[in-house]
């Protein structure tokens, strides 16, 4: 029912009760004559009345019956979205899964390359270190070798420097 029909309704619901109760008012009966037609007129009210009531009831109905058909769409939109909104997280936590096994792979990768490169530079650098002692060794026999000559001249001419302080 729209609010003018409503309004309207009202309206002459409370216009016809007066216009009655002036009429009974103003009507030149006797006291019962006029009880009974307050009485007629009355029972007519609450005829009225609950003919009204039945139909704000009926319309009641209709507008509950009409929300609840709007919220049971709500409720399938809202679930609709719900399961599209999950299937998106579930796609972009598998991706997500994907991309971080992708880069441990490759952090895997890079430290097991830095980890042989390491290895390799520290045997290489063990050989030229192994190389460079026997150079050195060979170096040292050599010059140990020439200072042994050295050694024994020297030792002639101190002995030499000592025989001349004796003498």
């Amino acid at each position: 029912m729209s609010r003018n029909t409503g309004s309207f309704l009202l309206g002459a619901i409370i216009g016809g009760t007066a216009g009655a109760v002036a009429a009974l008012l103003f009507a030149p009966k006797s006291g019962r004559e006029f009880r009974d037609d307050l009485n007629q007129q009355a029972n007519v009210l609450r005829d009225t009345a609950l003919d009204y009531a039945d139909i704000v009831t009926e319309k009641g109905n209709v507008m509950y019956q009409t929300a609840s058909d709007a919220a049971q769409d709500i409720r399938v939109n809202l679930s609709e979205s719900a399961e599209v909104l999950k299937a998106q997280l579930n796609e972009a936590t598998t991706e997500a899964t994907k991309q971080y096994q992708v880069a441990r792979d490759e952090v895997a990768n890079a430290y097991a390359d830095a980890k042989n490169t390491t290895a390799q530079a520290a045997d290489d650098a063990k050989t030229e270190v192994a190389e460079g002692t026997e150079e050195v060794k060979a170096a040292t026999d050599k010059a140990a070798a020439k200072e042994q000559p050295l050694k024994e001249d020297a030792e002639k001419v101190k002995q030499q420097v000592e025989e001349v302080k004796e003498k």
